[in-house]
């Protein structure tokens, strides 16, 4: 009973929560206008409004019914399965989309981090490339300082004014002099030349350091940058790691789900057919009961014929001697049909069968009458129609005619019991493979099944 009662909500979740989650969307958009335009609205516009809705409601419990019924025969472990798979499968393209999004920011973070080393790297090469310079600018300042030391020791040796006499008269020759003298004039020139070098070199310098002190400090914020985006990286990696994570959570669910699905089917294929098996022994129960019945009518022709006045009253009395329309009075005091007499499709393994008559909605303990004056031939237990009452209604027409009420509660009649159009047979419940309180009803004629709804009003 818990089974089919949780059976009866996700059937009805699934149906009702979309509709009504739109009614809800309907009523918080209509509620959501200005006190004038609720004034402007007429007394008709919200009865329309109402009717709407209850349309809507009404449409939605009648489709949950219709599922309800179609799923009466399948366990409630396979529809809550399915439900499940459903609602997984509805999960599924949102979470991707966040993977998906994660995946891209951690891409994205990627190729910022690499532009960033990319640029520390050119930084760094700049920097070496100063202080390679800067190094080779000392080695040469060392240089030239050395050589206007030594030029300066070999030009004020002696210090005195008297050195360009001594070279003029110590002279041996006039070409002697002058190699002596353009010596010192060479020495003074390089002397001059090396001062002036080194003035350019500690000019350069002292820009060249300024350079390196923005170079150096560019530096710093790119390894700050960087420390900051190793840390944001790893944040978006953990993100995309958890998106991952759901994802194949779910994804895991969803297989093991279609795999017990698919565990199921053989079983389940197993249960309808054991259940046509079941099915096919009543008809063939009520087949040999019409054959008995028929022998009895061929041999009690004679007798039939006298009485045919008689019989004519009685069957005027109850309203037709004719089979058709009107022959059947329903069973139910409040005439509500779920699920109509035809083929359908088992909404989820697609497995065709055949619905062999007509459901009413009767909540539980609903009182169910005679559609007819009859025989009970019986009430009693019969797998998958579970409580079952069945009456012998005679020949009406020339043609055998039985119904029987199913899923019954309990009985309020026995076998032989003869009974009248409209007498009380028992009361709806949820017995056999039924998933909520409910009467299936069923008519025979000349013992085969046929759709109710022709002899009924």
């Amino acid at each position: 009973m818990i089974l089919r009662r949780r059976l009866s909500l996700i059937v009805a979740a699934i149906l009702m929560g979309a509709v009504l989650s739109g009614i809800a969307v309907g009523t918080a958009v209509a509620m959501g206008g200005t006190s004038q335009q609720v004034q402007q609205k007429s007394s008709d516009d919200y009865q329309d409004d109402i009717d709407a809705k209850e349309d809507d409601r009404a449409a939605a419990q009648k489709q949950a019914e219709a599922i309800e019924h179609a799923l009466e025969d399948t366990d409630a472990k396979i529809v809550e399965a399915n439900a499940k798979l459903t609602k997984l499968n509805e999960q599924l393209p949102a979470l991707q989309e966040a993977l998906d999004a994660a995946n891209e920011k951690v891409e994205a973070a990627v190729v910022q981090q690499g532009l960033i080393a990319d640029k520390l790297v050119a930084a760094e090469a700049q920097d070496q490339a100063i202080t390679d310079q800067i190094a080779a600018d000392e080695e040469r300042t060392a240089e030239l300082e050395a050589l206007v030391a030594a030029i300066a020791r070999e030009t004020y040796k002696g210090g005195d004014s008297s050195q360009t006499l001594s070279i003029l008269f110590g002279a041996s020759d006039a070409r002697e002099f002058v190699d002596e003298y353009m010596a010192q004039e060479s020495a003074a020139r390089v002397q001059s030349h090396a001062l002036a070098e080194l003035d350019e070199i500690a000019a350069v310098n002292v820009n060249r350091g300024s350079r390196q002190v923005a170079v150096r400090d560019y530096i710093a914020e790119l390894k700050v940058e960087a420390d900051a985006l190793v840390v944001e990286l790893e944040g978006l990696r953990d993100v995309a790691a958890e998106a991952k994570a759901e994802v194949d959570a779910l994804v895991d669910q969803q297989e093991e789900l279609k795999a017990y699905l698919e565990s199921q089917r053989a079983t389940f294929v197993k249960q309808q057919e054991e259940n046509e098996r079941l099915q096919e022994k009543l008809r063939s129960d009520v087949l040999s009961l019409y054959k008995k019945k028929a022998a009895a009518f061929e041999r009690e022709e004679e007798a039939r014929k006298k009485a045919e006045q008689e019989a004519a009253d009685r069957e005027n009395a109850n309203n037709s001697n004719k089979l058709g329309k009107g022959s059947l009075a329903y069973p139910t005091k409040n005439v509500y049909i779920t699920s109509s007499f035809g083929w359908r499709i088992h909404p989820i393994y697609g497995y065709s069968k055949l619905h062999a008559g007509t459901d009413f909605r009767a909540y539980c303990g609903t009182p169910i009458y005679a559609a007819r004056g009859g025989t009970v031939e019986w009430a009693t237990w019969r797998a998958g129609y579970g409580n079952q009452v069945l009456i012998d209604h005679g020949y009406v027409g020339g043609k055998s005619l039985i119904t029987n009420y199913n899923h019954l509660s309990r009985y309020a009649v026995s076998s032989g019991q003869t009974v009248a159009r409209g007498d009380l047979v028992g009361y709806s419940g949820n017995t056999g493979s039924s998933t909520a309180c409910h009467l299936h009803f069923e008519v025979y004629v000349n013992g085969q099944v046929t759709n109710p709804m022709n002899y009924l009003p």
